[in-house]
């Protein structure tokens, strides 16, 4: 299962030794806790929402990787050497920046005026989208151009809410990815997070939790029993309650949605089957 939190997100809600502590310095323990989470709320959000793009993988940036629309990276490079030779555009870590070479060099120390300073080590960016979201609230007009779960479509005839899997209104889904292009190539790439805030702060509370109850469950703090589930039987707050409301249509997240297949709905609620969703 992809992973969507990074070790730094921890630090929004705890110190970085207390997490160590509770793992017993196993890395292991919190990444397979981290994926139960991440279950958890997959289980929650399936029925209406492209699960696999809310919970996609934060990887580290690979020039031979192709990569999908909206898809995270970090970004980082090999650190200087000054035995080296260098290209034009070759790409450096330096006192934890990454710089890009303005015309290449012969082994020397490090000189600035030789580098263009492109971010920091491991800062975020996302492949950005050739066309705005299919949206069901939007009249298109033949010609227009979406985006949906990494495809592209065209409008062949005038239409509002007909799914973009019905070739009469639109035309057959061309895959869209890149490849081979560095992250400061802004025509593709945007630096930044463009990850959901609030589901990367609930599946932070829903991890720490069950670390927590794995050390001792009738010892858990009540800070994160309140995050988990409003610390009553109800489960009426915290993540959980957010989870089950979402799940129910009361809440509608700022997340991908499903589109549902014309003559067909979205169910909500749990006596609705669950979907599972690939691309």
């Amino acid at each position: 299962m992809a992973r969507l939190l990074r070790d730094i997100d921890y630090l929004r809600l705890i110190r970085d030794d207390v997490v160590t502590q509770i793992i017993e310095s196993n890395q292991q323990i919190k990444l397979d806790v981290e994926q139960a989470a991440q279950a958890e709320m997959m289980s929650y959000l399936a029925q209406r929402y492209l699960v696999n793009q809310v919970f996609a993988d934060t990887k580290t940036f690979d020039i031979s990787a192709t990569y999908k629309g909206k898809q995270l990276v970090e970004f980082t490079a090999v650190a200087y050497d000054a035995t080296a030779t260098y290209s034009t555009d070759d790409f450096v870590l330096q006192g934890g920046k990454i710089y890009k070479s303005i015309a290449g060099n012969v082994p020397h120390a490090f000189v600035l005026n030789e580098w263009t300073y492109i971010c920091e080590d491991k800062d975020l960016f996302y492949i950005h989208l050739p066309y705005d979201e299919y949206d069901t609230m939007i009249e298109y007009n033949a010609g227009d151009k979406v985006y949906y779960n990494n495809y592209e479509y065209t409008c062949l005839i005038k239409n509002k809410n007909i799914p973009v899997i019905n070739t009469l209104f639109w035309s057959k889904g061309a895959a869209y990815t890149v490849t081979g292009v560095y992250p400061d190539d802004s025509t593709k790439w945007t630096k930044g997070d463009n990850r959901n805030q609030q589901i990367v702060m609930y599946l932070l509370d829903i991890t720490l939790y069950h670390l927590h109850s794995r050390i001792n469950p009738r010892n858990i703090p009540d800070l994160r029993k309140e995050r988990y589930d409003g610390n009553n039987p109800s489960q009426n707050g915290g993540a959980v309650a957010w989870l089950k409301r979402v799940a129910s249509g009361d809440l509608t997240a700022d997340l991908p949605q499903i589109v549902a297949q014309q003559g067909m709905s979205i169910r909500y609620g749990s006596s609705a089957p669950k979907q599972t969703n690939t691309y």
